[in-house]
């Protein structure tokens, strides 16, 4: 069965907190995470990451993992894997290594499977000026992805962002969207993504396409003025940029329509 996240109504509430405090205010979380991304080996039976206090002062750090939905509550996600410890105070200056352990809950052997770890900063309470301990301590949440590879997967993580296969498509009463079908057993993951037509430049939403699957992206508007195409030209070109395991990018270029 998989393994139940489960929590204190207090820490729930400070998720919630946190969830609306991100929306609205620029990061400035004392606690620092040592990678882009956690890549989960199926030959081993967990994974670490550290992270560290950088701040002056304690903090009190939540760690969780989701399976998408980043707006879920810890104690309703149901995950195949633990973190430990879920609940720590790390004191300035200091580090801590987290594990990722796997329940054996079974998952899919012929691709990656993409998890997220939450990490959630909640610094103390300080006083304000007249030495008042009312004043409300900001909440931080940084969210990573957690990929599971299988051993012996075909090819390699690397080339698959570069075998990804873009196509567009018209909306009922909107503009284009660009597809993106990933025929690889690898997540591949974005950076950046533009079309270029002629003298024109869109940008493109961004985000990861999932093995076997194609995903779907929105055109950006260049200005708030101008009017997105319901179509895109024959002659468009997609640029984009992946990430590899490391956070490194690199950069592609490919006609819309053409399957590499």
């Amino acid at each position: 069965m998989p393994v139940k996240n489960r929590r204190s109504s207090l820490l729930s509430h400070c998720f919630a907190m946190a969830a609306l405090l991100i929306c609205v205010l620029p990061a400035n979380a004392s606690i620092v995470l040592y990678g882009t991304r956690v890549i989960f080996s199926g030959d081993e039976t967990e994974a670490t990451l550290k992270i560290s206090n950088e701040g002056k002062l304690p903090s009190l750090v939540q760690s969780w993992l989701d399976t998408g939905d980043g707006d879920m509550a810890p104690e309703g996600i149901d995950v195949p894997f633990v973190i430990a410890p879920s609940l720590t105070r790390l004191e300035a200056s200091d580090q801590q290594m987290l594990r990722i352990i796997y329940s054996g809950q079974p998952l899919l052997q012929d691709r990656e499977s993409l998890f997220w770890i939450n990490v959630l900063d909640v610094p103390p309470k300080t006083e304000n000026a007249k030495g008042s301990q009312g004043s409300l301590a900001l909440a931080f949440r940084t969210r990573i992805k957690l990929i599971y590879r299988p051993k012996g997967l075909p090819g390699e993580p690397r080339d698959a962002p570069e075998q990804l296969q873009w196509s567009a498509s018209t909306t009922q009463d909107g503009p284009a969207v660009l597809h993106a079908r990933n025929p690889t057993a690898y997540v591949a993951n974005l950076g950046h993504i533009a079309i270029e037509a002629a003298d024109q430049s869109f940008k493109v939403t961004v985000g990861h396409v999932l093995p076997g699957e194609t995903a779907t992206f929105a055109l950006q508007k260049p200005a708030e003025n101008e009017q997105l195409p319901k179509e895109l030209p024959a002659d468009a070109v997609v640029v984009y940029t992946s990430l590899n395991d490391w956070g490194g990018a690199e950069g592609h270029r490919v006609e819309l329509g053409r399957r590499r």
